[in-house]
């Protein structure tokens, strides 16, 4: 049968209506909607004049491809022409003319339907539409040349206006009647008057006996039962307040209509394919020419999704082909995500104090193929794509808060907390940690106080991610091999147990010993749906946390990490950095701080050290005046470029901004001579 599909395209203010006939299932093409088109002037972007396209991509996959088979529910789902469909939104920045494009796109994942990149590459200002200077900040990206491209594929995120979404089917039983099953959701408010839990699914009844609300401080106490909480609608569940801030209000309910989520991969690896290799008039509007290269990158959620997207064998396209050529998760810890599996919750994100039983620690947690000793399974996030030929180039990056909250030591250790050679055993495969950094700062962040016991952490890994983008780039493009996995190591001491971490006792700041990391889950079938059953009690199928050995970055006489990429600002430090914080006492405390770190001033003065009892040196005796701590960042920025993580234009930007800080006088002034008596 030869079934046409309808292709709107908007060319100049014209909608252009194509009819192609739809191809066999297992090379079905995504039909391209543009529904918006505009140009962004150089004066805006920082370099070339920039089109912006933006719309939506309808697809549908065969569920007998065995490309398409791991998807977990997908045989559970309504076909049409024996074709399970999808639709996607997508967004799309590139070069004017066609000329000025280096050939190249960057792929954001994107978090929770958000567009990132342009924060972390081009010190950009948060945009779903970026359209000023400021969002385009220096325009990094755009003087590369790259074409930027965002999709939707998480299924829990609602439709709005530029943010990316997507719509999935609802699979049911052979006999088409509704999937029902125990679902667990969990609220931690901020404040008092935070008393509504929005439902990931719907309840299959608002019967007030569907359900169980519990309360604890921290995710290894008791459950104590809460009650007064109502149905408002099969969505949302309302307690009868206030709320205890802080504290774990855990929802347990039978709901019903699982979405197939897994299938926001198949979204993604189609529509970046189609970019990528070309096949229809609309592709070619959105990426003249085609990519001779295409580079993931996405941070939390966004890197997290590129581990699952990898390990369940997307980077392999319909025809065989490779999907990405290089990526670059940050921030991931040792986890994927809860995605490919029946109720999932993409973004859920198992941490230490919340959603600490969700699905995301299940082995195999390294890239290369290995066998772990305590679940005695052989996997690896490559075991797929090594088997198709299809691999990608990755630099996996991650934050100081990784290691504490998501067990990211896991990634370059065995089981036990042996050191393995990451670089060795996957060649296509770079760790970097960078050291005493929180999980996500933006640029030019200033130490606010949160719900933590400090001040957050102001570090900012922006020149981080410029530098291995160009340092990416070579490697696919040229084979000029990276620098090696830079990450803390038990051999050399910098890789430690968190109860032996030398940290300072620093006045007024607690360092004790923090609870247990989130447990790993034992799923022996992990390609199927992943359903947990008991939530009163500890789930079935959890391997003791204590098995596996987890460890944190040693640190210096001020505490601050000594391993990893260090930035400039660590290395001549104006306080303690750290990738923890711990929570107050009585609304989660001493449960980690979620994933905010901290920042504690050193001192200006002896005196005032003194003063204080605090252990660290204070600014005026590691410096002496504003141009001895200019002189210590600068050299910091020259030895981090050196070793190829940090760009020339960084360096020189690192360096102006720590001469603009003015944190001593300068040598020779009066008010240095007098804060020298």
């Amino acid at each position: 049968m030869n079934t046409r599909i309808w292709l709107a395209v908007v060319l100049t203010g014209v909608i252009v209506i194509m009819a192609v006939p739809m191809p066999q299932a297992e090379t079905a093409v995504p039909a391209i909607t543009i529904t918006r088109e505009e140009v962004v002037p150089a004066a805006v972007t920082g370099a070339a004049p920039y089109l912006k396209l933006e719309g939506t991509f309808r697809g549908a996959v065969d569920p007998d491809d065995r490309r398409n088979t791991v998807i977990a529910d997908l045989a559970l789902a309504p076909r049409t022409n024996g074709l399970v469909e999808y639709e996607s939104t997508f967004y799309v920045l590139r070069p004017a003319d066609p000329a000025a494009a280096n050939g190249k796109v960057f792929y954001d994942f994107g978090n929770r339907g958000n567009k990132r990149i342009l924060q972390w590459f081009n010190d950009g200002a948060e945009s779903n539409d970026p359209s000023t200077a400021a969002d385009f900040g220096h325009g990094f990206l755009m003087r590369q040349g790259y074409t930027i491209v965002w999709s939707g594929w998480a299924a829990d995120v609602d439709p709005a206006e530029h943010a990316l979404s997507i719509r999935l089917p609802i699979a049911h039983n052979p006999d088409g009647s509704a999937i029902t099953g125990p679902v667990a959701t969990e609220l931690i408010p901020s404040r008092e008057s935070q008393t509504t839990i929005e439902l990931p699914y719907p309840a299959a009844t608002t019967d007030a006996n569907n359900g169980m609300l519990t309360v604890r401080e921290h995710s290894g106490d008791a459950r104590e039962p809460v009650a007064g909480w109502s149905y408002d609608g099969p969505e949302r569940v309302r307690l009868a307040g206030p709320a205890r801030v802080g504290f774990i209000y855990e929802f347990v309910y039978e709901a019903r209509d699982p979405v197939v989520a897994g299938l926001g991969h198949a979204a993604t690896r189609d529509f970046v394919s189609l970019l990528k290799y070309g096949g229809s008039d609309a592709a070619a509007r959105l990426v003249p020419g085609g990519a001779r290269q295409v580079y993931a990158w996405g941070r939390s959620q966004g890197g997290r999704v590129q581990r699952d997207f990898l390990y369940y064998g997307f980077n392999e396209d319909l025809q065989g082909r490779r999907v990405f050529d290089g990526m670059m998760p940050y921030a991931t810890g040792v986890g994927r995500m809860y995605l490919n599996a029946r109720w999932a919750q993409p973004t859920v994100s198992n941490q230490q104090h919340s959603r600490r039983y969700a699905p995301e620690h299940e082995f195999p947690h390294r890239y290369a193929v290995t066998t772990d000793p305590i679940t005695g399974q052989t996997d690896g996030l490559l075991a797929r794509c090594l088997a198709s030929n299809t691999c990608p180039a990755i630099m996996n990056v991650e934050s100081a808060n990784e290691y504490w909250n998501k067990g990211t030591s896991l990634n370059h250790t065995d089981a036990l907390g042996s050191d393995v050679d990451v670089d060795a055993e996957a060649p296509n495969v770079r760790i970097y940690s960078i050291a005493g950094i929180q999980h996500n700062t933006v640029f030019d962040a200033v130490p606010a106080v949160a719900q933590c016991q400090q001040l957050t952490n102001p570090l900012y890994n922006g020149p981080i991610f410029r530098a291995l983008a160009v340092l990416l780039d070579r490697w696919v493009t040229e084979g000029a091999a990276p620098p090696a996995s830079r990450v803390p190591r038990r051999a050399d001491g910098t890789l430690a147990d968190p109860a032996a971490v030398d940290f300072p006792a620093i006045p007024a700041t607690r360092f004790g010993d923090l609870p247990e990391m989130p447990p790993v889950q034992y799923h022996p079938e992990s390609a199927k749906p992943m359903a947990l059953l008991d939530f009163t009690t500890v789930p079935a199928r959890v391997v003791d946390p204590a098995a596996y050995w987890r460890g944190v970055t040693q640190v210096d006489v001020d505490g601050n990490e000594i391993a990893g990429i260090r930035l400039p600002d660590l290395v001549a430090p104006t306080g303690t950095y750290t990738g923890w914080a711990l929570m107050k006492p009585g609304a989660g405390g001493p449960d980690l701080c979620g994933q905010l770190g901290q920042f504690i001033p050193f001192a200006t003065t002896r005196a005032e050290r003194l003063a204080r009892g605090d252990p660290r040196l204070s600014l005026e005796e590691r410096y002496g005046s504003a141009q001895g701590y200019v002189d210590a960042v600068a050299a910091a920025a020259q030895a981090l470029e050196a070793d190829g993580f940090l760009l020339a234009e960084d360096r020189e930007r690192i360096v102006a901004a720590a001469a603009a800080r003015g944190i001593l006088p300068q040598a020779g002034s009066t008010q240095a001579a007098a804060a020298g008596d």
